[in-house]
């Protein structure tokens, strides 16, 4: 309710002038670059996983819940530390509008990137055909979860930095809940 009440008060458009340009890029790379170290974490963890299973329907279990459960996790959190790094190392003294701004860039980054990974998997796999339809279907599905959810965990970041205030981090909390809620329909669509 907090973070509608927030967009209800903030009357004006948001104007991305608030944040320097080189600060909205280097959110934007350091995204892509989380999302590496994202990949590749989640990845470790899959493998492990799966090296123990001989039941199919025992990997279908475990696959939901790394998916809906520790991925989630992992990446919204993963969306939030280019906006911290930022604010430390520039020293900067961020709004919430400007923790918004930061983290959408880095959720837009991370979003790319793990797209072209998913698009270069599925080539390898499937030829460019299929590769290319689910690029598409990612963009078209996948950014706008990414963007939503890293938009919330962003205000919740921005207000318990500005205010203090320990409740604004269920935010967080909100915006795993809802890239669960996107990762289960998908898996299980996909089963």
């Amino acid at each position: 309710m907090a973070f509608l009440e927030y967009l209800g008060r903030s009357q004006r458009r948001f104007d991305l002038r608030e944040v320097e340009r080189s600060h909205l890029v280097t959110s934007w790379l350091l995204g892509a670059c989380f999302g590496i170290g994202a990949a590749i974490f989640n990845s470790v963890h899959l493998m492990l996983i799966f090296i123990p299973i001989t039941s199919e329907t025992t990997v279908e279990v475990f696959s939901l819940n790394l998916v809906t459960i520790l991925v989630p996790f992992i990446e919204e959190i993963t969306k939030l530390i280019p906006v911290f790094f930022l604010k430390n190392q520039e020293n900067l003294d961020l709004d919430v509008d400007q923790w918004i701004y930061l983290g959408v860039f880095s959720a837009l980054g991370f979003s790319v990137l793990e797209n072209i990974l998913y698009f270069l998997t599925f080539v390898n796999m499937y030829g460019y055909y299929a590769g290319f339809w689910l690029l598409l279907l990612r963009f078209l599905l996948t950014t706008p979860m990414h963007l939503t959810s890293t938009t919330i965990a962003s205000y919740g970041a921005g207000e318990w930095d500005n205010c203090g205030e320990p409740k604004y981090l269920g935010f967080i909390l909100i915006a795993i809940i809802i890239h669960s809620l996107f990762n289960y329909i998908t898996f299980t669509i996909a089963i």
